[in-house]
């Protein structure tokens, strides 16, 4: 009888949760030769609750450096487009065709739909 209660609980706690999880949303943008690609997905933990994962890199497609490249990200309610989360990552200097990857994670809420906005200054 246990087992029976807590096989239910669990496939009641994943249905409920199962929202949380979608598939990647690829972006790509563009600042001269400084170019950045980004995905984003969904997720859910139970320390977390709901956030957006958010990896990517930027590429210097060109032949001088960059120094101070810094990333800013903004987790947007896409229903009611207010700022939910924030956060700005510092890339420092992209030499003439180098690749720099990083990630992040944004808090949401589980009830609400977003998309990452992104700007990058050099």
């Amino acid at each position: 009888m246990k087992k029976i209660i807590a096989v239910s609980v669990l496939v009641i706690v994943f249905v409920l949760f199962s929202g949380c999880v979608s598939n990647p949303v690829v972006r790509e943008s563009a600042q001269g030769a400084l170019h950045s690609h980004y995905e984003y997905s969904e997720g859910w933990s139970p320390t977390q609750g709901c956030y957006e994962r958010v990896t990517g890199y930027v590429y210097n497609a060109g032949e001088v450096s960059f120094d101070a490249v810094q990333l800013n990200l903004n987790l947007v309610n896409s229903g009611t487009s207010s700022i939910r989360d924030s956060k700005s990552i510092f890339v420092g200097t992209v030499g003439a065709g180098e690749t720099r990857t990083w990630e992040t994670i944004l808090d949401g809420e589980c009830t609400q739909d977003y998309r990452v906005d992104f700007i990058f200054t050099k």
